[in-house]
């Protein structure tokens, strides 16, 4: 693996102490060799798969629609960014981010003056102590809006004032704020109120549209997501009278996409927010041949009376699926499934666990949805 100083790495300040995009010095055209390598290695089990080549990405850098920023440092010196390499408590404070959106070293700025300002304390996540813990930002890639989500460990008195410094950007069309009062350093929160501006944000993909709230769950690169459900539509072949069960659903997703194409969607997904955005997204687009419940896959699937499908559509978190969500997804009639991993390596692990079942891996599409990381995202179709 060639790594260099070269124009990229130049264009970071960051690069060698954020954890973002470690592979910034490795020419692109070397990356896809490299993921190539890595998918070469890991599809070898399914020797009857016809393995399609790796996707480029449309573009390499500014693709990411979401990101999530940690506080750090100190009342008179703020920082805001990402972690180091290798250190959870370390903060790199960034002024740009090549993954993310070019504006948003301006939005950091904006607010790390403002926590200066205002002696706002960052959050120890040692010893539980101080006040800003997260910003979170959305960007609707079609649209060319952002959304503010700032995350504090209790209730925030000033945040009407907070909103305010945002005015000066056009683009942010929605500011919340939450609180995370649990122990746990994560970004979600136990509650939300939005400050100014919009409930939502909206994506477009091919005429379907898909909102955007503060925590739903949405593919990370818009446009590349985009060609990869256009690709998935044309493998599955669809004539219009499909029963489809769309698990891990987040949203919407593919099974919003293809909802249109099929005669009937039935959709599990465990965050009950982005359950109500994918019946708020079902509503805006005038679709009416679908099911969301909210549930765990293992227990939610006894929830569904019908018994046999033409398709189930799985993409499960990075961590993949447990033996048991595979045994209870097997377990129903299901001709055949279209399986989205975003690690190949946990997704290999459950597509030979479904093998067991009686499934075949019989095609698969990958595509570069992350450039400048080690990782990309692999559509499988398989069927029994």
């Amino acid at each position: 693996m060639t790594t260099m100083d070269s124009a990229n790495t130049q264009m970071c300040p960051h690069f060698r102490r954020c954890g973002g995009c470690s592979w910034l010095d490795i020419p692109y055209e070397e990356q896809l060799a490299n993921k190539r390598a890595i998918l070469e290695q890991n599809l070898a089990p399914f020797v009857d798969c016809e393995k399609e080549e790796l996707i480029p990405a449309l573009d390499q850098f500014y693709y990411r629609n979401k990101m999530e920023f940690t506080f750090g440092g100190t009342v008179e010196e703020p920082l805001i960014g990402q972690h180091y390499k290798g250190s959870f408590h370390r903060i790199e404070n960034l002024t740009r981010c090549l993954l993310f959106d070019r504006r948003i070293g301006g939005v950091l700025d904006k607010v790390r003056e403002y926590a200066k300002a205002e002696a706002l304390e960052p959050y120890d996540p040692k010893t539980h102590a101080g006040f800003l813990r997260h910003l979170k930002v959305r960007c609707s890639k079609t649209a060319d809006e952002m959304m503010i989500i700032l995350v504090t460990a209790g209730e925030f008195a000033k945040a009407g004032e907070f909103a305010k410094i945002f005015e000066e950007f056009p683009f942010i069309k929605s500011v919340y704020y939450g609180i995370n009062s649990r122990l746990s350093d994560i970004a979600d929160c136990e509650k939300l109120f939005l400050l100014s501006g919009k409930e939502y944000l909206a994506e477009n993909m091919d005429g379907t549209s898909f909102l955007i709230s503060p925590e739903s769950f949405f593919q990370p690169n818009t446009m590349m997501s985009a060609m990869m459900y256009g690709k998935a539509r044309e493998m599955m072949d669809l004539t219009g009278d499909e029963y489809v069960l769309d698990l891990y659903s987040g949203s919407g997703g593919m099974g919003l996409y293809i909802a249109r194409n099929i005669k009937y969607l039935y959709s599990i997904e465990l965050q009950n927010e982005s359950v109500e955005i994918m019946k708020k997204n079902l509503s805006s687009n005038g679709i009416e041949n679908a099911e969301p419940i909210c549930g765990d896959v293992k227990t939610a699937l006894a929830l569904i009376r019908r018994k046999s499908f033409d398709y189930a559509i799985l993409d499960p978190p990075r961590s993949g699926m447990s033996k048991k969500a595979i045994r209870r997804v097997a377990l129903k009639d299901i001709n055949k499934i279209l399986f989205f991993s975003c690690k190949i390596e946990t997704g290999v692990q459950n597509l030979i666990e479904f093998g067991k079942y009686g499934y075949k891996v019989t095609r698969a599409i990958p595509f570069d949805m992350f450039p400048n990381t080690p990782f990309m995202e692999t559509v499988f179709l398989l069927s029994r």
